[in-house]
């Protein structure tokens, strides 16, 4: 018989996004943030040689992104990250777990962060 694979559960309230290598954080001078992307695989590289594309993705975000990327630059778990934006922008950013949870949720489809479990419980 076959036996179905058994997948460790993982809460992910636990675990702890960080950034890639090739993703930062960029301040401007008027208070505005940007996600700054390396573009750096091969077809991206051929695109930046031949065709004169820029060699990195800039991408503005909104108060509440900057102040989660800031936050993961400090190697919080998502229920800390989300603890300190309720505590930080207060009823402005309720509901600020599913928020927070679409946001990583667009960074992971994009190859953006990787996860680190936190082994605290």
């Amino acid at each position: 018989m076959l036996r179905k694979r058994q997948s460790k559960k993982r809460n992910l309230l636990t675990m702890v996004p960080l950034l890639e290598r090739r993703v930062s954080l960029e301040h401007d001078s008027s208070e505005t943030t940007f996600l700054v992307i390396q573009r750096t695989n091969f077809v991206e590289r051929i695109t930046i040689r031949f065709f004169k594309q820029p060699s990195v993705r800039r991408i503005k975000l909104d108060k509440f992104g900057a102040f989660a990327i800031q936050q993961m630059e400090f190697q919080r778990n998502v229920n800390q990250i989300s603890e300190a934006m309720s505590e930080h922008f207060g009823e402005e950013a309720e509901p600020a777990l599913p928020r927070l949870m679409k946001f990583l949720e667009i960074l992971e489809v994009h190859d953006w962060i990787i996860w680190d479990v936190d082994e605290e419980k």
